[in-house]
């Protein structure tokens, strides 16, 4: 199985958005974007990336939220439109991030606009409250796709989240479940998953409660955005990706995991793929990074 990963793409634009219409925390978003995000997160390196995804001919795309900048209704229409173009429901599978769900209203305009890529479901079918449909499994095989959402609506100047109890219980039995069954666990997360992984202002609140959940099933592989940087770490036997930002003018990139399943085993291969410039001013994206590894199966 493949499985691409890719995450903060930050595709919509704001250009025709009259600040005087904006308070409070939107208008604040809007200022970091008129005067810095539209300057490094471009829709023409995003389409590159896209162009170059496609190539990888994967089985599931993982996407960890922030498609939007300021969660306005007009925005989440235009990546709505975007995710039709970028794959079908079935084959790909998104949480939100906190730019998404940015404001008041954000979360309804998302459920409308996007439910089939969060749940798989049509917009009568979920609640307007995102938050109590999750988490969100996909089954795929003897694979479990867990997908959480930490976005909830932060003051100005803040970017953090939080699960959530009734989240978090519905989590541990999902693993408790997950295990029992032989399921290996693949989860999706916007925010970085444990304490300590980022400053204050970005972090997950109830890190430290998701940390002691996890640790009585751990899942094989974690996946989240947010920092909008690569970085690979280990938490015991879990493998925990960051990847940076899809359409960063810097560094944007995916990640291309396969998975095979041997005798009593699983076996990994991840590839990490990173916009370039050739001497010709061309771009594309190169292997930065591999890694493979094996997990033995659950009995």
């Amino acid at each position: 199985m493949r499985l691409i990963h890719l995450t903060d793409p930050h595709l919509s634009t704001l250009v025709g958005v009259n600040p005087s219409s904006l308070l409070g925390k939107r208008l604040s978003g809007y200022l970091s974007w008129r005067f810095n995000r539209r300057k490094q997160y471009l829709p023409a390196v995003l389409e590159r990336l896209v162009a170059a995804v496609k190539t990888e001919n994967a089985d599931q795309i993982l996407l960890t939220g922030d498609l939007v900048h300021i969660g306005l209704a007009t925005e989440i229409t235009q990546a709505a439109k975007w995710l039709a173009a970028l794959d079908s429901p079935a084959r790909l599978m998104l949480v939100p991030g906190n730019h998404d769900i940015y404001a008041g209203g954000s979360a309804g305009e998302v459920v409308r606009a996007w439910s089939e890529y969060l749940f798989q479901a049509t917009p009568p079918a979920v609640s307007a409250n995102a938050a109590d449909r999750y988490p969100v499994v996909r089954r795929l095989g003897k694979i479990d796709l867990i997908g959480l959402t930490t976005a909830c609506v932060t003051p100005v100047f803040m970017a953090s989240g939080k699960l959530g109890q009734e989240q978090l219980k519905r989590l541990a039995s999902l693993l408790q479940q997950a295990a029992q069954e032989g399921q290996m666990v693949l989860l999706l997360i916007h925010h970085p998953p444990l304490p300590g992984m980022t400053d204050w202002r970005r972090a997950l609140a109830d890190a430290g409660a998701l940390e002691a959940v996890l640790k009585s099933h751990p899942p094989a592989l974690i996946f989240y955005g947010h920092l909008h940087h690569n970085h690979a770490q280990q938490w015991g036997a879990t493998r925990m990706f960051c990847t940076a930002a899809a359409s960063s003018s810097s560094d944007a990139s995916y990640r291309v995991i396969d998975i095979m399943e041997r005798a009593g085993r699983w076996s990994f291969h991840m590839s990490l793929k990173t916009l370039f410039i050739d001497n010709a001013g061309e771009a594309g994206f190169a292997c930065i990074d591999e890694q493979s590894w094996e997990l033995e199966k659950a009995p």
